[in-house]
């Protein structure tokens, strides 16, 4: 092995030691955040526990962030707390856009914002702004991004919130060294660096603004110092161990080394860079890297593995949506295919190079983002000359009222010192007296409020226990019930006690039985994962129709068997904008529980209509109906599931499921019912996009 190779590989793993360690830190950290976790606390201390927790796994694994971020969700909604439920969405917002996910990031980030705009939570409303900003930065709207950065820096003003100000002016800072104004770029990150210096405990801000002003060195050619930026930035991001801030500080210094021919030094470093982008899944970085790995490949004229990374840039670019990182990646293929004598596959390339790079039009973005800025930094000019002048004229007032006011406060002084000479004792006495029954009031009136908490939620931990018991009832129950009477029929027949005509019978009797189990479980399943991993919707615009017949033609051998005679009076126009696969759930939960509750000769009948922009399909049944206390617990784990007409079981969790679906869906699920006189479902959905 040659001795660059060998240094090259020492250094790599003394990189990778260090960085274990940092992020044995970090795990730390998370293992000390999970111990304060205790699922009996109250749901407010809660909340502040899985909030450190999804900020925690930022850096480190975004799905456990948007895990935690959506547990503190549920809480949050349960207990009606606007800002928790705003900052959650954020959160699972970040968990995508980490990952290069950017549509789901918008998508949260609206979500987020807008609770935070209607409770007129100002921290959530700037949180929305800079989030959103930052997507269409990555989605190469600079012009949308900088009106997002300058509405959350106003408002961060105004809530004096100096993390918020300096993250909003780096923002800023790397829109423009974007667009290639490298030297406004810096000016905003020596801003950024000057204000973190004064502002406590950020390391995390202070590292960033040290990385960002390594970036604009770098380009404005002042290596060594660019060099010193991030080492000094990767040093302050080991300590604390954030994996995302550490790859793009080893990118950094790579960089440096490309530029000053190292490139042996260049890739130790890259290939942190790489492997920790990878771990955290970020696409948008990961793509970056492998161009500047097959950079360094190329001057060390290793074409091969420099052809591999840049196509592999090239894939990610696509994959992380971004038209700039295309451009790029094409503009290096090139390079290399040139070097290689591919004269061809180059030109090819550098047409489809041309024709991207012109959709992008970034000389008119970038006079539009700095007209956009000079004008936010004359009005700021503007608006601090009018309030200095105000505070000049109120300084003079002020004097004068000062003057007057110490003179009134010395007479007064006197006054109250001949005053208190003769009734010092008793005044004393009495002010004492009245501060310590109003003390007593007030922890008499605490304790109360602290008892009624305490009842309030003691009643909900019995009653979410209750439903744990009963959820868990349900799954050890009848689950293992079909199964252990499959396993004896099995062994049975296997020792001869039955023969093959008796176990094909009692086959076909468990044969509605095993199928009633596998639907349950399916829902069971459906409904454990909304739970845990949040449901994707992906709303396309259906024939209400088509999806009542498929569904219909799928419970056949069911309807048939119990002579029940189901009707679609579905018009075949019926359009709904909703979730395919999520619609079919709950017209199959719906069809099968009226399969189930009716008798020989009822019927089922499947209708719908528009209503105010919305389509209303009902399943409508002359089944035996629904108890008013069954209807009242129809949609929790309280309520106890009966038996059907043919002595199928009713499990619930479908209903809650369905339930589940049409509220993510922007719809909903009713329900009438009368004992004796049927049983109604109604599904409200929009009929297109433009009706959300």
């Amino acid at each position: 092995m040659p001795s660059s190779t060998k240094k090259q590989l020492l250094l790599f793993c003394m990189l990778m030691l260090f960085i274990g360690v940092t992020v044995k830190a970090q795990t730390s950290k998370i293992d000390e955040l999970l111990g304060q976790w205790d699922k009996n606390s109250a749901d407010t201390t809660q909340i502040k526990v899985l909030r450190k927790l999804s900020a925690a796994y930022t850096s480190v694994d975004p799905l456990k962030k948007f895990y935690y971020a959506n547990q503190y969700l549920q809480l949050a909604k349960k207990n009606n707390i606007d800002s928790s439920i705003s900052n959650a969405y954020l959160d699972m917002g970040i968990a995508y856009a980490v990952r290069s996910q950017l549509d789901s990031g918008l998508y949260y980030f609206k979500l987020g914002h807008e609770i935070a705009k209607e409770s007129n939570y100002l921290p959530g409303i700037a949180r929305g702004y800079v989030n959103m900003g930052f997507v269409l930065d990555r989605q190469d709207k600079k012009k949308e991004s900088v009106k997002h950065y300058e509405e959350s820096l106003k408002i961060y003003r105004k809530l004096n919130n100096r993390k918020g100000i300096n993250q909003c002016i780096m923002n800023l800072g790397s829109l423009y060294f974007d667009l290639g104004e490298y030297k406004t770029a810096d000016a905003y990150f020596h801003q950024v660096l000057a204000n973190v210096r004064e502002t406590p405990n950020d390391q995390a801000g202070l590292a960033s603004a040290l990385f960002s002003l390594g970036n604009s060195n770098r380009k404005l050619g002042n290596q060594q110092k660019s060099l010193e930026y991030f080492r000094q930035s990767l040093a302050i991001r080991e300590k604390i161990g954030d994996l995302n801030g550490i790859a793009l500080s080893n990118w950094g210094i790579g960089l440096v080394m490309n530029n000053t021919n190292k490139f042996e030094q260049a890739l130790v470093h890259l290939k942190v860079a790489l492997e920790n982008n990878r771990k955290t899944k970020n696409v948008y970085q990961e793509a970056i890297v492998l161009m500047s790995i097959s950079h360094a490949y190329l001057h060390l004229e290793n074409y091969k593995k420099a052809e591999e990374n840049i196509q592999l840039a090239l894939e990610k670019a696509k994959e992380a949506e971004s038209k700039t990182l295309v451009v790029q990646a094409l503009e290096n293929l090139v390079k290399i295919e040139a070097a290689q004598k591919k004269f061809d596959l180059a030109l090819k390339h550098q047409a489809d190079y041309i024709a991207i790079n012109d959709s992008l039009n970034n000389s008119r973005t970038k006079k539009e983002v700095i007209l956009s800025d000079l004008n936010r930094v004359n009005t700021d000019n503007k608006n601090l000359e009018e309030h200095n002048q105000k505070i000049s004229e109120k300084i003079t007032d002020y004097a004068i009222v000062i003057v007057i006011v110490t003179v009134l406060l010395l007479v007064v002084a006197i006054l109250l010192l001949l005053y208190y000479k003769r009734n010092s004792e008793n005044k004393n006495a009495n002010v004492l007296l009245q501060k310590q029954k109003q003390e007593i009031a007030e922890v008499n009136e605490e304790l109360k409020t602290q008892m009624e908490i305490i009842n309030a939620q003691n009643v909900e931990l019995e009653k979410l226990n209750r439903v744990k018991n009963k959820f868990f009832s349900i799954v050890s129950h009848d689950l293992r019930a079909p199964i252990n009477s499959l396993k004896s029929l099995f062994e049975m027949y296997r020792n001869g006690i039955l023969n093959e005509e008796e176990l094909g019978g009692l086959l076909n009797r468990l044969e509605d039985t095993i199928y009633n189990t596998a639907s349950f479980l399916d829902n069971l399943l459906e409904w454990s994962k909304s739970q845990l991993e949040g449901i994707t919707v992906k709303p396309v615009q259906v024939e209400l129709h088509q999806i009542v017949a498929h569904n219909i033609k799928l419970m056949d051998s069911q309807i048939r068997t119990k002579f029940i005679k189901v009707q679609n009076n579905v018009p075949t126009n019926a359009l709904a904008f909703v979730d395919l696969n999520m619609i079919h759930v709950v017209i199959r939960n719906l069809l099968s529980n009226a399969i189930k509750f009716c008798k020989a000769n009822d019927e089922v009948i499947f209708e719908a209509w528009i209503e105010n922009e919305n389509i209303i399909c009902t399943i409508r049944d002359t089944g035996p109906g629904i108890s008013d206390i069954d209807l009242e617990n129809l949609f929790n784990l309280a309520h106890t599931p009966n038996t059907g007409t043919a002595g199928e079981k009713g499990y619930h969790i479908g209903l809650i499921l369905c339930q589940d679906m049409m509220a993510q869906n922007h719809g909903s699920l009713k329900v009438d019912s009368q004992l004796g006189k049927g049983t109604t479902f109604y599904i409200t959905l929009p009929v297109s996009s433009s009706t959300l």
